[in-house]
C-alpha cells in the first residue's frame, strides 16, 4: 500500500514538471509525453487461505492387471506326523522311525474283567511307587495261539511289537479283510486280523499282526496270558462270495 502511494506522488510530480516544460518550450499539448515511471517492489505474500470444501468421491477405477507370481518361500518346519504300532515285529517299515521296541501285553485270556485291548509295553519299564495295589487288574505277556498254521514255528511264543512314527504322513488307517491300500495311500505293513479266542472270557480289540511275525527270544514256554488267535470269516451274515467261510481274515495298515 505504501509503495502505491509513493508511485502516485512521483507520477504527479513528473506530470507537473512535464507540463511546465511544455509551456516554456512552446510544445503542443497534444503531443504525447513519455514519462518514466519507477516500478516498486512486489507486495508481501498474504496469509494462506482456508481449506476448501472436500470434493466428491471419484468413481472406482478399473481392476489392474494381475501381478507376477512371487518366488517360492522357504519350507516351513516339519510338524504333525502319525504314530502306529506294528504288532508281531521288532522294527518299523522303511521310512518310519522306531520310537521303541516292545512286548505285547494284555489281560489273562480267562478273566472277565481287566483291559480289553492289547498294549505295546516297553522292554524296560519305569515305576513311580513301590506300594502294592489292593484292587487291580493284571498285565500279562501275549502268546501266538496258531498251532503253527500260517505262522510256522510261532505257536506259544510271545509277541513283540514296535511303535513307529512317520513325519511325512498325518493319518493312519487299518483296513480288515484287505491287503492293499486306497489310491495315494502308503502300505506300512499287511498281515492277519487277530484277537482273543471266541469262547474265552476276556474280549480283546482286533489288531493287525504282521504277515512275517517275529517272536521274543526264549519265550516258547506255554504260559498263556493274553493270546492272539486268527480271525475266521463266516457266511452267517457275511456275503459269501466274496467272503469265504472259515478263511483267515487279512488286514493292512495304511498311511497318508
Amino acid at each position: 500500500m505504501r509503495s502505491l502511494v509513493v508511485c502516485s506522488v512521483l507520477l504527479s510530480i513528473l506530470t507537473l514538471a512535464a507540463s511546465r516544460n511544455n509551456n516554456n518550450t512552446g510544445l503542443s499539448t497534444n503531443k504525447q509525453t513519455y514519462l518514466e515511471v519507477l516500478r516498486g517492489r512486489d507486495g508481501r505474500d498474504g496469509a494462506p487461505g482456508r481449506d476448501g470444501v472436500k470434493g466428491e468421491r471419484g468413481d472406482k477405477g478399473e481392476k489392474g492387471e494381475k501381478g507376477e507370481t512371487g518366488p517360492v518361500g522357504q519350507a516351513g518346519p516339519k510338524s504333525g506326523g502319525v504314530v502306529y504300532t506294528r504288532w508281531g515285529r521288532k522294527s518299523c517299515p522303511t521310512g518310519a522311525e522306531l520310537l521303541y521296541e516292545g512286548i505285547t501285553g494284555g489281560e489273562w485270556h480267562a478273566h472277565t474283567g481287566g483291559g480289553a485291548n492289547y498294549v505295546c509295553l516297553p522292554k524296560v519299564p519305569q515305576y513311580m511307587s513301590t506300594t502294592v495295589p489292593d484292587l487291580y487288574s493284571h498285565m500279562y505277556g501275549t502268546e501266538y495261539q496258531v498251532n503253527n498254521h500260517i505262522f510256522s514255528g510261532k505257536h506259544d511264543h510271545n509277541v513283540p511289537c514296535a511303535v513307529c512314527y512317520t513325519s511325512t504322513k498325518s493319518v493312519k488307517l487299518m483296513i480288515p479283510a484287505r491287503t492293499s491300500c486306497p489310491s495315494l495311500w502308503t502300505i506300512e505293513y499287511k498281515g492277519y486280523l487277530m484277537a482273543e479266542r471266541h469262547n474265552h472270557a476276556s474280549n480283546k480289540v482286533y489288531e493287525c499282526v504282521d504277515e512275517n511275525p517275529e517272536s521274543i527270544d526264549g519265550s516258547e514256554a506255554d504260559t498263556n496270558g493274553a493270546l492272539l488267535h486268527f480271525t475266521r470269516s463266516t457266511c452267517n451274515g457275511l456275503p459269501c462270495p466274496p467272503y469265504v467261510n472259515n478263511r483267515a481274515i487279512t488286514c493292512v495298515v495304511c498311511t497318508k
